[in-house]
C-alpha cells in the first residue's frame, strides 16, 4: 500500500476527528453518570393531603419543562397542605404538545400523594422565551408572580411536586401515562433519559467513522492512495 497524505486536509481531518470523538466520550460519560445516579431519598417524599384553593374565574398556572426527552407543559393550582395555613402551588399533571391545555383550577379536585413540599428558587426562562403572565405561560418558574396571578400575594412560596407525574396527550386528555417526576426535588435533574446520551454518543462516533471513510476515498480517487494490486 502506499499513502501520500495532503498535509492541509489531514491536519484538519485529525482536529475534527479530535472533536467527534471527545463529542462522542462526553456523551457516553454522561449516560454512565446517568446510569449511576442514586435513587432520590425516600425520606424527601411523604404522603401529602392537598387541598385545591379554588376560584371560579382562576386558571392553572402552565410551565414549560422537558420529562422523558418530550416537551411538556406541567399544570400548577393554588393550594394548602395537611391542613398548615398559607398558599402553595402544587402540581396536577402535564400536558404533551407545542401548545399549553387550559384547565380551570374550580374542576380540580382534591387529592393526597406522595410528594416532596419545599421552596423553589424562580428561574429565567432565557433569553427567546419570555414568560406571558397574562396568559398563564412561564418558560421559567416564577412562585411569587405564578400566584399574583391567582389572586395571592406572597414573597416566598413552596411547591408539591409528587414523586410521580401524570403525562396526558394533548389532544386526548383521557389517555395519559405516569412517570417519574425530574421536579420533584429543588435540584432539578438532567431531564433527559440515559438512552439518549448513549444515543447521542453513537451519532458522533459514527460520524467519525464516516470522517475517515471520506478521507481514505478523497485520497484514493486522488492517487495518493494505493492497494497492493492496483
Amino acid at each position: 500500500m502506499t499513502f501520500r497524505p495532503m498535509p492541509v486536509l489531514s491536519v484538519l481531518t485529525l482536529i475534527s476527528l479530535a472533536i467527534l470523538i471527545w463529542l462522542g466520550n462526553w456523551q457516553y460519560g454522561r449516560y454512565t453518570e446517568k446510569l449511576d445516579q442514586a435513587p432520590q431519598q425516600a425520606s424527601q417524599f411523604r404522603p401529602v393531603q392537598v387541598s385545591i384553593v379554588k376560584d371560579e374565574s382562576a386558571m392553572a398556572q402552565q410551565v414549560y419543562g422537558i420529562v422523558d426527552g418530550e416537551a411538556v407543559w406541567r399544570r400548577y393550582v393554588p393550594a394548602r397542605v395537611d391542613g398548615e395555613d398559607g398558599v402553595l402551588l402544587a402540581l396536577v399533571d402535564a400536558t404533551s404538545g407545542t401548545a399549553p391545555v387550559p384547565l380551570a383550577v374550580s374542576g380540580v379536585e382534591d387529592f393526597e400523594r406522595v410528594s416532596n413540599v419545599f421552596q423553589r428558587k424562580a428561574q429565567s426562562g432565557g433569553i427567546a422565551r419570555s414568560n406571558r403572565p397574562e396568559d398563564n405561560i412561564w418558560y421559567g418558574f416564577n412562585g411569587p408572580a405564578m400566584l399574583a396571578q391567582l389572586g395571592f400575594d406572597q414573597d416566598a412560596v413552596r411547591v408539591v411536586e409528587p414523586d410521580t407525574i401524570t403525562l396526558r396527550l394533548a389532544d386526548d386528555a383521557s389517555r395519559s401515562r405516569q412517570t417519574a417526576n425530574p421536579y420533584a426535588t429543588e435540584a432539578v435533574r438532567d431531564p433527559l433519559p440515559p438512552e439518549r446520551h448513549f444515543g447521542y454518543a453513537l451519532t458522533w462516533w459514527g460520524m467519525a467513522l464516516a470522517l475517515l471513510g471520506v478521507y481514505a476515498a478523497f485520497h484514493h480517487a486522488q492517487g495518493r492512495l494505493r492497494f497492493k494490486g492496483e
